[in-house]
Order: C-alpha cells, then structure tokens, then sequence
C-alpha cells in the first residue's frame, strides 16, 4: 500500500468530449503578486521565447487588490512552465496506468460551519440586500477531509463528466483535483473572447422526474433573475475590452447535465480590440463574477466578512495560455472557474484535504434549500466510497465470540474514518443470526465484511489447531513508513497476505514485515512482542499498524513497551510472541 508521488503535472480534462491535454517535464515557477500584474506579459514572453508552456495557477484572493480591496489582503498568480504538451488519447487508460491499482479513501467529510452558522450568514446577506448594497452574495463553506492513498486513484474515483477537470501534482507533493463544470475565459487569436456563467442548479437524482427537474429550473424565475444578474455583470467586465457593440448573447438559460446536478449556464462572447493584454483581461474580469456576486466590488467586501477561511485556489481559476505569431491578439487560452476542487496538502503519508462549495444568494433564498443545494453540488465528495472493503476475522468459541464488541467497534471506527456507511446494530444481527446455526462443539473462524456500500456479508469454517511450535520468518517486503491505511484492516492487502502466505511455503506460521527505516511493523496475519531484560516490548502504533484486538487485551493485565524495534534487537530477544484475536498469543521461533 503506497501513495504515489509522479513528478510535477498538469492535466486538464474534458471528459464530455473524451479528450485531455498533459502539460509535463516541469522547468520552474513564477509567482506574481496583484501589484506586478504589468508584468505578466513580458513573463509570458520570456517562457514562450524559451519553447516552454504556461499554466496559470490564480489565487481567489489576486483579485481583492484589483478590485480596490488591496486592505483585505492578496492571493498570487502563480505560471508553471512546462517543456513537454501532449495530447492523452486514452484518460481512462492514463490513469489506470498511474493508479496502479492502488487503495484510496476519504475520511467523512465534515463541514466548517454549523447549519446554525450557516443560515446566520444567509440572514446578513438579507440584510446587505435590503440595504441596497448587493443585489446578490456568493457564499460558500469548506468540507473538510482527511484522504488515503493514490491521488491519481482519488480522481479516477471522483471523476464525472465535466468539460473543465483538472489533475494537478504541483511543487512541494501538493495535489490539485478540479472538477469544475464552468468556463472563465476562452481567448481566441482573433480576438474571440467567450465566458459562459453559470447559475442556478437542480439535483439529479436519476428518477423519472429528472428532466421534469431540468424543465423547472430553466423556467424558474428566481434562479433566472440570479443568472441574468451575473450575465449582465459578465457582459460589463468584457465591455471594458470588447470593440463597440460586439457582446452578445447568443443563446440564455440553457440547462445542462454535470453529474450529479443540473446547471442553468448562458454563454456570452465578445470581440477583443487589437493590442489587448493579457494583464488587461485579468484587470477586468478578475476573479469570475459567477463566484462573487453583483456588483462585484461590494460583494467581495460582504464576503471576506462572512466567510470562516480563505479561498485561496477555490472560486479562482486554472488555464493554460499559448503564444500565436498571427491574429489580432498574439496568445489564446482557456481558463476554468475554480469550483468543485479538492486541494491535497501532504500530513504524515495521507493528505489534508479541503473542497469548497457554495451557491448563490438574492433576496428570495431560503437559507434551507441553499443548504440543501450546497449538499447537491459536494454529493461527489459525501458519496466517495473507498476502492476496498473493511473485514474482521472473530474467533467463535461454545457458540460465542468473546471480543465481539472490541470487533465491531474496531470496524466502526474505520467506517467512520474511510467514509463508509456502518451500522452496530444491523452488524451485530448479522453475526447473531450466524452464531445461532453453528455447534457448540466446534471452534470456527468467523469473517465478517463490511463492503464499501455499507452492505455486511459473512463467511465461516473450522478453525484446525496449531501443532507444535510456531516459526516466523522476516519478510524481504519493506513497507512505506507512512501509510494511515495500515492502521485499518482493509481487503487491499496484498503486501500482508503475500508475506504470510510466502511463510507458509517455508514451513513458518507468518513472516514479520519491516519499513523502510528498518523498524518492526507487524506480521503479515499477526501482532508480535519480544522479550528483552525480561520486558516485553511491542511496535510503537505511531509507526502505522493495525490497533490490534489481541495486543489490547494482553495489555490490559500486562505491562508492555510501545517502541521502535529494529532487526538486531528481534534476533537478540530472549523471547519472541506472536498473536491474533483468532489464535491468542503463542511463542515461536525465529527462522
């Protein structure tokens, strides 16, 4: 079980039109604060004179000072340059190729605000509405999570159909997963410059009442007013550019399919002057009014008041721009709106993660069915199952099994952190109806499964005795030192069953497995402790073991050491024992 780390990477993803661009071979970073933004140009430039491609990287944050906020503070807009642009013609192949058939997982994501906190700012931007100072608020809320595993396999997971995804490995082992539904800017070398805004939204909950859902939202006149507002603020920020009398709007409030949610969206195009900047964009469009509100300024201020965090990456925007020898503007790009991103910090082999979501709020709002749409668009993250299961193995003895509620607890305590669904009550009738079929005379090896749909299943056999003496051998396996999934028995664990499994061959009951850093973990189907000046001594769980059942019942009528052990210390241990809940503890001998 390893999280995979590739070198730095950008692909962006439209998944609509089954096509994917990767930006690879990275050669640097440029980051530009909101006062050098007439020097973006000149930057861009330089790295194109180089054959090199630019990808932007733009802070929510940039665009305070550019809106005469520069007091609320500043983000950055950050250019990765790439040597290498390829065309990925197989994404699904790309990425199985990448995950590798590694295991990923989230924690349950947890919201920073309260629903009390919530409907008290819904109840202030009424306020500002009715004072006349915005006609409409973008609010949003953080989820909050811890991930597992291989970012690429996340994605894989996560991925719906959007026609502005973005996979991102950035500096630093920082992650970048977007999968934003919504065009920012797409700029053309003759001038063309397209937005398309998106507001107003539906579920869809694949029932027969899906496209009568679509039909409502498109008609419906307060998420119609909340389009219009934004496409008119849109139409001003482009106006600013635009040749005279070329915005338009060719087609308003189409209604489209993204996942798990309808859209409403309205595309507007426009005709740039000639000798247009790409500084002068970011001036006057900065960030997307879609994710701020109207008027822009004024909105922005309400909500740097109300919001609990930064948005940083979140409701900014990633593109990639490109230089053209002909045309009335001598570079083209496309540049997403932010949203729907879940942005990976590294924390001790997991990652933290953070995934923003929000709606739009006018006058007419209920505070509920915000909330309630809030929960629509983050359904991609709440719903994310792992790609493995939870299992216990129990021993039943006299038709019992003695450690049955440390069992179920234990697996509870993975569901909850793995974001599977998990009931004590129905687990416990579960076994209850399985221990009621089996003799009281024989002493089985019970299984219960949690699959990551929170369905149980279970399987039992006769559990055969150990004759004589048991033998261990050490593995040749050695195992990240980081890796939180360890602390979980999870069905992805190919490293374990191949170590004891190897041991079997070889005449031994399991083999012990050590990290990178040459410290004991555990054994492929065992705990183990050793004896040294008469102490026993037990693997530390900081270094990411399973909390096993039966090294907690020892440790409640024994004195035990939790440490680091190392090869010399095992083979020079007066004793070794290993153990199970199945089994209990027994000695053995070190081959």
């Amino acid at each position: 079980m390893t999280i995979v780390f590739m070198r730095e990477f950008v692909l962006f993803d439209d998944s609509q039109n089954n096509r994917a661009i990767l930006f690879d071979d990275f050669c640097g970073q440029e980051t530009l604060l909101p006062s050098q933004l007439d020097q973006i140009d000149d930057r861009l430039h330089k790295g194109w004179q180089k054959s090199l491609y630019a990808v932007l990287f733009i802070d929510y944050e940039f665009g305070l000072p550019l809106q005469k906020l520069a007091h609320l503070g500043s983000g950055s807009l950050n250019i990765l340059w790439f040597a290498q642009k390829t065309l990925v013609s197989s994404l699904d192949e790309w990425l199985s190729k990448n995950a590798e058939n590694t295991p990923c997982a989230i924690s349950t994501p947890q919201m920073n605000v309260s629903k009390d906190e919530y409907n008290q700012a819904i109840t202030k931007i009424h306020q500002h509405i009715q004072q006349g100072d915005v006609y409409q608020i973008n609010y949003t809320v953080r989820l909050l999570l811890t991930a597992y595993g291989s970012p690429f396999s996340l994605y894989r997971q996560l991925r719906p159909k959007i026609p502005f995804g973005v996979l991102a490995s950035l500096p630093h082992q920082h992650w970048t997963l977007c999968f934003s539904p919504e065009l920012f800017l797409r700029i053309n070398a003759d001038g063309v410059i397209s937005a398309e805004p998106m507001k107003g939204t539906a579920p869809i909950l694949h029932d027969e009442h899906d496209q009568q859902r679509a039909y409502d939202l498109q008609n419906d006149p307060k998420n119609r007013a909340e389009n219009m507002m934004i496409v008119d603020l849109l139409r001003n920020d482009l106006g600013r550019l635009a040749e005279i009398g070329s915005v338009c709007v060719p087609e308003i409030f189409c209604v489209r399919d993204f996942g798990s949610v309808w859209q409403m969206t309205t595309p507007i195009h426009a005709q740039l002057k000639p000798q247009t900047t790409f500084a002068d964009i970011v001036q006057a469009t900065f960030p997307c009014g879609s994710i701020t509100g109207a008027p822009k300024r004024k909105s922005m201020e309400i909500i740097h008041q109300l919001e609990k965090e930064k948005r940083h990456l979140y409701t900014g925007s990633i593109g990639f721009l490109s230089y053209e020898k002909q045309g009335v503007i001598n570079f083209s790009g496309c540049l997403n709106v932010a949203i729907r991103t879940l942005q990976l910090t590294p924390n001790q082999g997991a990652y933290q993660g953070i995934y923003g979501v929000g709606s739009g709020i006018v006058m007419d709002s209920d505070a509920n069915a915000e909330y309630q749409e809030c929960l629509w668009k983050s359904q991609i993250i709440n719903h994310l199952r792992p790609n493995f299961d939870l299992f216990e193995t129990m021993r039943v003895e006299n038709g019992k099994i003695p450690l049955l509620n440390k069992h179920l607890l234990r697996m509870q305590h993975s569901a909850i952190a793995l974001n599977i669904p998990f009931s004590y009550d129905d687990a416990t009738s579960c076994i209850q109806s399985i221990l009621s079929t089996l003799s009281h005379q024989e002493i089985y090896r019970l299984k219960l499964t949690l699959h990551r749909s929170g369905s149980l299943k279970t399987e039992y056999a006769i559990l055969n005795p150990l004759i004589g003496k048991q033998k261990v051998m050490i593995s040749p396996i050695r195992l990240k030192n980081q890796d939180p999934l360890r602390c979980h028995k999870i069905t992805h664990r190919q490293a374990f069953d191949t170590a004891w499994q190897n041991a079997e061959k070889h005449g031994a009951f399991d083999a012990l497995l050590f990290n990178e850093d040459g410290f004991l973990l555990e054994g492929g189907r065992s705990s183990v402790m050793i004896l040294i000046e008469n102490q026993w001594l037990t693997p530390d769980l900081s270094l990411h073991i399973l909390p096993s059942i039966a090294r907690s019942e020892w440790t409640q009528h024994h004195r035990i050491i939790e440490t680091k052990i190392t090869q010399e210390m095992l083979r020079n241990a007066q004793s070794i024992r290993i153990g199970n809940a199945l089994r209990g503890w027994f000695d053995v001998d070190l081959v």
